[in-house]
């Protein structure tokens, strides 16, 4: 997971192609249909995304905006994507019923100082390792940065964090990168056994980026479910639920849902702008393609449901599954 405190847009997306292009398998999609599609009234007929809507719709994973309308041009937020990856894991791993509900209190955040007071998580700014002096950051560690106009003057040699209600951790000043008077970097582990219920870094992006207004959303059960997945803590999920998903999200979410054993290479290609892991295994599996001709993956372009649903089509039917082409967006 990125080590930042405020959302850096990331996600993946999947060229404009024709949908139904370069069958290389006949098997049954993997989801078998539950329901009856009814065509929405605002996807023309023949559009490049119709079969991916009706085949994820008949699935039961993906839903329409209203009772006859799905919206395909609108983008998704980074929560309505993991609610999304997260339905589909749940019925692919052979799930009846909804996925389990967050504990009560998910979500919420709150920042004490030694003194006692209270440490406003809005005023946090964004840090990666970049900015740091050294290395990256080791497994498990992040950092938090404290805006120094908001600390009074002193500067405390810890903070404490409490997430969800009941998770409790220190941050210490980390000095070697403090070097900005204008803002203090906290440094604090968080162990592979709390990652998948507790993770500070997204709790306290969202709960900023929402104005608060995060704690106990709809969404913190597919947060929670996708991060007890199996390499989830080296995945590059979403650090901020609230925020646009981008093509790079995407990326993240359906690497990880999809795992090893769905991800087959039908290529070798890899796109000129990216060497992330999960891009490159998507791309080669003929999940996403680029969006020009030269096979640009374009990570932070933001994601449509209409491109989500192809996307989705494509990991759950192998046959509709393409390898890169120089074909452009349209």
């Amino acid at each position: 997971m990125k080590r930042t405190i405020c959302t850096i847009l990331s996600a993946l997306f999947l060229s404009a192609a024709a949908f139904p292009c370069a069958a290389t398998d006949t098997a049954a999609p993997l989801l078998p249909a539950e329901r009856t599609y009814v065509p929405f009234s605002d996807i023309q007929p023949g559009a490049w995304y119709e079969a991916a809507v009706k085949l994820c719709y008949e699935a039961g994973v993906l839903n329409g905006t209203t009772a006859d309308t799905f919206s395909p041009q609108d983008t998704l937020t980074a929560a309505q994507l993991e609610v999304l990856a997260a339905r589909v894991k749940w019925r692919l791993e052979e799930n009846e019923g909804e996925l389990p509900p967050a504990p009560a209190g998910t979500g919420t955040v709150a920042i004490t100082l030694p003194d006692g007071s209270t440490y406003d998580a809005s005023s946090f700014v964004q840090v990666d390792d970049t900015d740091l002096s050294g290395q990256a950051l080791p497994s498990g560690d992040y950092i938090v940065t404290a805006a120094g106009d908001y600390l009074g003057g002193t500067v405390p040699s810890s903070l404490t964090i409490t997430v969800d209600g009941s998770y409790t951790l220190q941050a210490k000043l980390d000095r070697a990168n403090s070097y900005d008077p204008l803002f203090y970097m906290y440094r604090y582990h968080l162990r592979d056994t709390d990652y998948p219920e507790h993770d500070p870094m997204v709790r306290i992006n969202t709960w900023s980026a929402s104005d608060g207004t995060s704690g106990d959303a709809w969404y913190w059960g597919a947060d929670i479910y996708l991060k007890g997945l199996p390499s989830a803590m080296d995945a590059a999920l979403p650090d901020t639920l609230t925020e646009q998903a981008t093509r790079y999200d995407a990326a993240a979410v359906m690497s990880l849902i999809a795992g090893e054993g769905l991800l087959s290479a039908i290529s070798d290609a890899v796109p000129p702008d990216t060497d992330r892991p999960d891009v490159i295994q998507l791309y080669q599996a003929g999940i996403l393609t680029g969006v020009d001709a030269e096979g640009t993956f374009d990570g932070k372009r933001p994601l449509t449901r209409a491109q989500f649903a192809v996307i989705l089509a494509r990991l759950l039917s192998p046959q509709l599954r393409v390898a890169p082409q120089a074909d452009p967006v349209t």
